[in-house]
């Protein structure tokens, strides 16, 4: 049922992050953020009030968490406002797996397998290929590419220090964790709006759904969390790239290459080795 729940977050959060990489394109990559932490906050205070209960922690835990996700919303959509989708969205899936497990490692005392530890060597070389694969330079590497790996990894570390976060919420709490960090998150971001053409009146609203699409997706990982180790949930949820990479590559028409499609395949197979080594 954990993998199921874990899963299904997987598929959410993949969808929020292909129609805001869309958005991106065309609307202020902070304004995207701002929403989506808003619909999000909005979602999860609904769901809070529903099936939660309060403690005094969740101020602190859902704060911090809002600032990873803050953090890192800004920087992946940063990156797919100037980079393709199998650069950035991948690179930053396997920068917060690669963290989490360090945070899990360090801060939870967890002890993964050598099956984990294989998935984790493969990972790394996984984001190389991913951004094009070889040694960078400035004939293998554009501008375009390197500025979506470097906010690919920023991307990664602050949503792998939200997830961090909120695992750190009591279970009974967890639906007003995932609420104040996406208030925290909104927050953060809302001293840089910008104001945007009136032609783009229909962009919040979009982004804000995608933040509610967000928040479920973050339940569903937390309840995902009881019974198994964090990292499994973790790792699961990371594969969202298969969502946006799919379609970015229909809709916007991207050309993946070679590299990338091993990078991704690399980074698919780091995650599976991940999972099975805690089987």
């Amino acid at each position: 049922m954990s993998i199921a729940l874990a899963l299904s977050a997987m598929v959410l959060l993949g969808s929020t992050h292909f129609i805001n990489g869309l958005l991106a394109r065309f609307y202020p990559p902070l304004n995207i953020a701002f929403y989506t932490h808003l619909g999000g906050a909005l979602v999860g205070f609904v769901s809070a009030l529903l099936f939660s209960t309060w403690e005094p922690t969740v101020w602190v835990w859902g704060t911090l968490a809002g600032i990873g996700s803050a953090l890192g919303a800004w920087l992946l959509y940063q990156g797919l406002s100037r980079s393709p989708f199998a650069i950035v969205v991948p690179v930053s899936a396997v920068a917060m797996v690669s963290i989490a497990l360090g945070l899990s490692l360090a801060f939870l005392g967890e002890r993964p397998n050598a099956w984990v530890w294989l998935g984790v060597m493969i990972a790394l070389p996984a984001i190389w290929l991913t951004a094009g694969g070889g040694k960078p330079s400035k004939t293998r590497m554009s501008s375009s590419t390197r500025a979506g790996l470097l906010l690919g990894l920023g991307a990664g570390l602050g949503f792998a220090l939200q997830l961090h976060f909120l695992g750190q919420v009591p279970e009974p709490s967890a639906f007003y964790g995932i609420a104040l960090c996406m208030l925290s998150g909104a927050i953060c971001c809302l001293p840089f709006y910008q104001h945007a053409h009136t032609a783009q009146k229909r962009f919040p609203l979009l982004a804000t759904a995608a933040g509610g699409i967000s928040a479920l997706g973050l339940t569903l990982y937390a309840l995902s969390r009881e019974g198994q180790l964090a990292i499994i949930s973790i790792v699961i949820v990371s594969m969202y790239p298969l969502i946006p990479v799919v379609f970015g590559s229909l809709v916007r028409r991207e050309r993946v290459s070679g590299a990338n499609v091993v990078g991704i395949e690399l980074s698919i197979l780091a995650m599976v080795l991940i999972v099975a080594g805690d089987v």
